[in-house]
């Protein structure tokens, strides 16, 4: 649990998503009794069940590509309209290219 729970900002981002919801005073001290929920508790991560999923989710992470990816998406495709103008966009590009190739071929190769 004390990897879920590190400081105040995971509690609100947690309440907020409706994951965690909780009577104490503060996210202040919801952190603190995450942090010391296990504090005495002897415990072999790698002998955890969840222990190939974590392996696995830290290669995913350590990834440039999906860490870009991910950093892409969020800040510049947060909703729909920017993924519709990005697609409206390529599609002029490819327009424009086109028609220039074809004026410019027309040109220099004129129907005889």
């Amino acid at each position: 649990m004390d990897n879920l729970i590190n400081s105040p900002e995971d509690v609100a981002y947690l309440h907020y998503c409706g994951i965690v919801e909780h009577w104490l005073g503060s996210d202040a001290e919801v952190a603190d009794l995450f942090n010391r929920l296990c504090q005495e508790v002897v415990f072999d991560v790698n002998n955890s069940y969840l222990a190939r999923m974590s392996e696995e989710v830290n290669l995913y992470y350590n990834h440039r590509w999906n860490a870009w990816r991910a950093s892409l998406k969020h800040k510049y495709f947060g909703n729909p309209w920017a993924i519709i103008s990005l697609f409206a966009a390529v599609v002029l590009l490819v327009l424009t290219f086109t028609q220039t190739f074809y004026g410019v071929y027309g040109y220099y190769r004129p129907r005889t």
